[in-house]
């Protein structure tokens, strides 16, 4: 019983940031056409800081819509290797493409074009100061290239 109520405790975390996500955050189909660069969370169920970030600083940036025009918000699950469209239409799965990103550890933001390539370096984790955080993370969105 006790581990039960455990297990029950560390998904909620995953959770929340899925249900209140909503409809802000775009699924992951890497292979659209659209022009806008990607901010992908690399996430996985349990993982409290994921939540954080998502909560403290990605939903009020997405819900601001400040970057609407310049950059799509998406979260990449690595709990389980999840099948899913990489940037050249081919198949992959979410471990793998975040491996690919240096997205090994959660949560990791990447800063991609729309067709795949790095426009800066991945940011790791959250740190106790978030506000700081959350200007860095604005800072890197606003030096990304204009989109064509």
């Amino acid at each position: 019983m006790f581990r039960v109520v455990i297990a029950t405790l560390l998904l909620l975390p995953a959770f929340f940031v899925k249900a209140n996500a909503g409809s802000s955050l775009e699924e992951p189909v890497f292979s659209s056409k659209d022009p806008r660069a990607w901010v992908v969370m690399v996430t996985q169920p349990g993982c409290s800081f994921c939540v954080r970030l998502e909560t403290e600083i990605l939903q009020p940036l997405r819900a601001s819509n400040l970057f609407k025009e310049k950059v799509r918000f998406t979260a990449v699950d690595i709990g389980a290797a999840i099948p899913m469209t990489d940037f050249d239409g081919t198949r992959t799965t979410t471990i793998e493409f975040a491996n690919r990103y240096q997205g090994f550890g959660t949560p990791t933001l990447l800063f991609l074009s729309s067709d795949g390539k790095v426009l800066a370096a991945p940011k790791f984790g959250v740190p106790d100061i978030i506000d700081f955080y959350a200007y860095e993370i604005e800072e890197t969105i606003r030096s990304l290239p204009a989109v064509n």
